[in-house]
């Protein structure tokens, strides 16, 4: 093994680790939505799609990456990071939108 593939490795694994993450919160998300009626619907369920559009992400670059695959390496990798960037920050926005309007 050289230490380009440990690195793909250990990249792949945290892939892995955000998928599960991401979906894990939108399993909460979905469950927040189905269990309290008093709120609406729409922002929990929009929190946890996006939280699983980010678990399909992880998955599928944790998966390229643990073949030996680096699409989107380098500059383009830089496109994968700023999306995951931006889809952690809309679901933080959405739950503390959530937290003060149903609060």
């Amino acid at each position: 093994m050289t230490a380009p593939t440990l690195a793909m490795e250990r990249t792949a694994l945290a892939w892995r680790r955000t998928s599960l993450g991401a979906a894990g919160c939108s399993v909460l998300f979905a469950h927040e939505a189905a269990v309290d009626s008093r709120q609406s619907v729409v922002l929990p369920l929009a929190a946890a799609t996006v939280s699983l559009l980010l678990a399909y992400v992880g998955w599928h670059r944790s998966r390229a990456l643990g073949s030996g695959r680096a699409p989107g390496s380098g500059r383009a990798g830089i496109g994968t990071v700023a999306t995951t960037t931006v889809a952690v920050a809309l679901v933080a926005l959405i739950a503390v939108v959530s937290v003060l309007y149903n609060g």
